[in-house]
C-alpha cells in the first residue's frame, strides 16, 4: 500500500463555508483532526482577512498555533504558509524554537514570500516587488537556519543584520524543524533546491505534478525531497453540492491569483466526491511523486470528518 500522510488546514477566518472564525471553531477542528488520524494541522498567516473582506475577523497566526499546540498531543503544526513580510527572521526563529519546545518537536516551518499587498501596506510592513520578496525570503531562510544550528550568529544582508545573536534553547527537532518551501515559480524553485526538506505546492492534475517534481528530484539526486500538495476537498453527496462548494471557493479566491481560478479549475485540480473518486486522484498523485496532502475541507468541519473517516483509513 502506498505511503502518504495527510494534514488539514484549520479555519480561522470564516471562509469556505465555516459558520465561525472563532478560536473554539479552529480548536475543535484540530482536536477532530488528531482523533481522526491526520498527521498535521495548518493555520494561515494574515493580519487582515485575506479571503473575505479585509475587515472581517481573522486570528493571529502564532498565538493561535501555540494555543492549539498546547491543547493537542500528537498533530504537527504548520503555517499555511508563513508570511515572511511580517517578522524579522530572528524573531521568527525564536518563536519556532519556543513552540517546538512547548510541543515536544511538532513544528513545521513553511515560509512564503507573501502575496497580499493590501494588508502589508495597511500595517506598514515592507513590500517589495517579486524579486525583492524573493531575496528577502532567501535571507530569512539563511538567518533562521543558522540560528537553529549555530551557537552564535552574525549576519550582514541587504534586509537583515544580526551581531553575535544567540537563539537558545534550540529546537527539539534536530538539526531544525523541516523547511517546507511554498510556491512553484522559478524564484521559488531556487529556494527549494537550496533549503527545502519538502516542496509545498497547490494541487493540480497529476500530469502537471509529475512535470514539476521529476526534474526537481533529478536535480537533487542526493537529497530526500518530500512533496506536499495543498488540496481543497469538496465534500458532498451530489454533484450539485460539490459544485456549490467549487463556486464558493472560486469566488473567495478570485483576488488571490494573477489569473483567478475558474470553477472548472477548482474541480479539475482538487479532491471531490466519494472516496472512490478521491482515492483515484490521491493514488495518481502518489504515482506522480507526492507523499503528503494537506486538505482544505469544504465545509470545514463536515469535510474534515468525512475525509478522516472515509479516506485516511484507506492509507493506514
Amino acid at each position: 500500500m502506498a505511503t502518504i500522510k495527510f494534514g488539514a488546514r484549520l479555519n480561522i477566518q470564516g471562509e469556505m463555508g465555516a459558520d465561525s472564525s472563532a478560536y473554539d471553531y479552529a480548536l475543535t477542528m484540530a482536536r477532530m483532526a488528531e482523533d481522526l488520524g491526520y498527521d498535521s494541522v495548518w493555520v494561515p498567516d494574515h493580519v487582515e482577512n485575506a479571503h473575505l473582506q479585509r475587515e472581517k475577523p481573522i486570528l493571529e497566526h502564532w498565538t493561535t498555533l501555540t494555543a492549539i499546540g498546547a491543547l493537542t498531543k500528537r498533530v504537527r503544526l504548520g503555517g499555511h504558509s508563513l508570511n515572511n513580510t511580517f517578522r524579522h527572521p530572528g524573531l521568527t526563529a525564536k518563536i519556532v524554537c519556543t513552540l517546538d519546545q512547548i510541543t515536544a518537536g511538532r513544528v513545521i516551518l513553511a515560509p512564503g514570500s507573501g502575496w497580499f499587498e493590501a494588508e502589508a501596506r495597511a500595517y506598514g510592513f515592507p513590500w517589495d516587488d517579486r524579486e525583492g520578496r524573493h531575496q528577502r525570503l532567501k535571507e530569512s531562510l539563511t538567518v533562521m537556519k543558522r540560528l537553529f544550528t549555530e551557537s552564535k550568529v552574525s549576519f550582514r544582508g541587504r534586509y537583515f543584520q544580526l551581531e553575535d545573536a544567540y537563539c537558545n534553547p534550540k529546537p527539539v527537532q534536530q538539526p531544525h524543524p523541516p523547511f517546507w518551501i511554498a510556491g512553484e515559480g522559478p524564484l521559488t524553485k531556487e529556494l527549494v533546491t537550496e533549503f527545502a526538506d519538502c516542496w509545498f505546492m497547490y494541487s493540480k492534475p497529476p500530469e502537471q505534478v509529475v512535470a514539476l517534481v521529476a526534474p526537481m528530484r533529478a536535480q537533487l539526486p542526493q537529497r530526500q525531497l518530500d512533496v506536499a500538495l495543498s488540496a481543497v476537498y469538496l465534500c458532498g453527496k451530489s454533484d450539485a453540492e460539490i459544485l456549490k462548494w467549487a463556486q464558493m471557493y472560486a469566488e473567495e479566491r478570485k483576488h488571490r491569483f494573477t489569473v483567478p481560478p475558474t470553477v472548472d479549475d477548482v474541480m479539475r485540480s482538487n479532491l471531490l466526491g466519494d472516496e472512490t473518486r478521491v482515492r483515484e486522484r490521491i493514488d495518481a498523485w502518489i504515482e506522480a511523486g507526492v507523499n503528503y496532502v494537506v486538505i482544505q475541507p469544504m465545509p470545514p468541519r463536515e469535510g474534515l470528518r468525512e475525509f478522516g473517516e472515509r479516506v485516511i483509513p484507506l492509507y493506514s
